[in-house]
């Protein structure tokens, strides 16, 4: 039974420390590692996004270890030894950047293989911004594309999701979110500085997902059906 965690962006700031405590709580003692994939920012800086990662965790977990493995090219994604490594951690977190590099670069690689063994096995997997957008079904990320028509497919092990992050608002093309939507897909638009949180026991119960909001501020949920918001602190099923 994994657990996911998916931030609405800018991960490592203060808003995000109750929550990220939280989460943090329900790793057993000795622990393996918590691993940071910068590859979302593979072009803007990886090394930073490790660095302020680190620095985060630190402070809010010392006994932890904490580190970054540096999957930014098509080769250190097959790499089998940094899979490996991967693969021992407690948690790995997905930091924002490129969504679309994120996922052209880890699809159908080792170092994503070793990602799903960690939820496979109860670990937490946590992505912000294009990290929580890859962890989904689908995602749109091109400025050119329809909301109606631009949904491109991501790493579903969090499936019948697509998550918008950065949700401060409503935005001005929801006719278009819902148009583009199924009755089996669920848009969750995640404001900075709050995580949806959830368990997902595998294929067979994809579809039973109970889902807590940590944080202050509501998120959204677009069905084709309808719109609700779920306040901070409350849950919901999909």
């Amino acid at each position: 039974m994994g657990i996911f965690a998916l931030a609405g962006g800018d991960e490592f700031r203060r808003s995000y420390e109750s929550s990220d405590r939280a989460i943090l709580e329900m790793l057993p003692v000795n622990a393996g590692p918590l691993i940071i994939l910068p590859t979302a920012a593979a072009e803007q800086g990886p090394e930073m996004a490790i660095a302020n990662g680190v620095r985060y965790f630190n402070a809010l977990a010392p006994r932890l270890s904490v580190e970054g493995a540096m999957v930014v090219d098509s080769a250190s994604a097959a790499d089998a030894a940094v899979a490996a490594r991967i693969a021992s951690a407690s948690m790995i977190y997905l930091t924002g950047g490129d969504p679309g590099l994120l996922v052209r670069l880890l699809r159908g690689s080792e170092v994503l293989a070793a990602i799903a063994a960690v939820a496979a096995r109860g670990g937490i997997v946590a992505g912000s911004s294009a990290g929580a957008m890859a962890l989904g079904s689908q995602m749109r990320w091109r400025a050119a594309q329809s909301y109606a028509s631009g949904w491109e497919p991501t790493f579903a092990m969090v499936p019948g999701v697509i998550v918008l992050p950065h949700h401060e608002d409503r935005p001005k093309h929801l006719a278009e979110v819902r148009a583009g939507l199924d009755d089996a897909l669920v848009v969750i638009g995640i404001p900075t500085g709050v995580i949806c949180l959830t368990r997902i026991a595998g294929e067979e119960h994809a579809g039973d997902q109970t889902w807590q909001v940590l944080g202050n501020r509501p998120i959204t949920l677009y069905r084709h059906s309808g719109v609700s918001q779920i306040q901070g602190g409350d849950y919901f099923t999909l």
